[in-house]
């Protein structure tokens, strides 16, 4: 929303709903990421590019011969970059990829050549390994909101640093952050309260989560709050054990939504043996709006083997049960599933 030339809220559609909405804020902060410059675009079309992404891909595959215990950091022989193969979600997780990208943002796939480059790689370091593509489970891949520079071809002499950028004076009342990674995402976090503070003349507030514990780590010692959360929960020991990996101490929440109803404590994939008490939390307390968000981004169903395509249709019917979903809207979420992960498969797209 531009007033003369001040950004006075935003307008925004809520695609789920299909609603349109109003939000008025003495200041905005423009946190889309690598869709940076296309909010920008449509509140200034003479702004410069702000934002150079890069793209980087992964590839999941299972745990191999002479497969390492811990993350291992090696640089490829082809190309000197890094990259990792880290032990994961009871897998091997192997990348990433570095390379420009300007193609669609809603879109993003690992290419042929970047699955080719991963495992060529890691069959150099580890030959036992003896990757094929029939060994890729599935690959993924996201894009960096790194800055733009015009005269940079090569994507390692980009900055990996983040910059907070004030519009003003073209446009006051507005912020917009510049690159960001998730290892310094609470650093960003304090930065950018911090100026959003000094825009308004108000003082800086203390941070707290500077020591705060995350979510599902607030014990001190957890090995002994596992113990008892085997012993007392009234769970096989394999599907209490997958609780404390997924969600630390925050399993004794899915415990008692577990105890609305005996059938929340079965479960709903035979894979991962995910629970139905699970699906609830994810909807009740983690904000998940979809299905999707519940099998991919909360219960991590979505990156097993099967992509939690099995596991869609029995955790819609927990949602029926529990969270008053219709027939309708069940085969719709179940469908938008499918789609979703078919960005996953190991095809290759260039």
């Amino acid at each position: 929303l531009l007033e003369k030339n001040r950004v006075a809220g935003v307008e925004f559609t809520d695609v789920l709903r299909g609603e349109s909405h109003r939000a008025r804020a003495p200041m905005t902060i423009n946190v889309a990421g690598p869709w940076v410059d296309e909010v920008l675009r449509d509140l200034a079309p003479s702004m410069r590019r702000m934002i150079g992404g890069t793209k980087g891909s992964h590839i999941v595959v299972d745990r191999f011969d002479g497969a390492p215990r811990a993350a291992l950091y090696v640089e490829a022989r082809a190309d000197r970059r890094p990259f990792f193969i880290i032990p994961w979600n009871r897998k091997l997780l192997i990348g990433t990829t570095d390379l420009p990208y300007e193609g669609n943002l809603d879109a993003v796939q690992a290419s042929t050549e970047e699955i080719d480059y991963l495992i060529r790689e890691t069959n150099h370091v580890i030959p036992a390994a003896r990757l094929t593509r029939d060994s890729i489970l599935f690959t993924y891949s996201g894009v960096r909101p790194l800055p733009f520079i015009a005269e940079e071809r090569d994507a390692r002499g980009i900055t990996r640093r983040h910059f907070i950028h004030d519009h003003a004076p073209e446009v006051e009342g507005l912020l917009s952050i510049i690159g960001g990674k998730l290892t310094t995402y609470r650093e960003l976090a304090e930065q950018i309260v911090d100026a959003l503070f000094r825009k308004l003349g108000r003082k800086r507030l203390r941070p707290l989560t500077a020591h705060a514990p995350l979510p599902g780590a607030n014990v001190e010692d957890f090995k002994t709050f596992a113990a008892s959360f085997v012993a007392d929960s009234g769970l096989v020991e394999t599907t209490a054990r997958r609780l404390l990996r997924i969600y630390g101490t925050r399993a004794s929440s899915v415990l008692k939504l577990a105890a609305e109803h005996a059938s929340l404590k079965e479960s709903f994939d035979a894979e991962s043996g995910a629970i139905g008490a699970e699906v609830l939390l994810s909807f009740r307390d983690e904000m998940a709006e979809t299905l999707s968000d519940c099998l991919m981004r909360r219960t991590m169903v979505g990156f097993e083997r099967g992509l939690g395509l099995a596991a869609s249709e029995a955790a819609a019917r927990v949602a029926m049960r529990h969270l008053g979903w219709d027939e309708q809207r069940a085969a719709r979420e179940i469908a938008a599933h499918q789609d979703y992960v078919e960005r996953l498969r190991c095809g290759g797209h260039d």
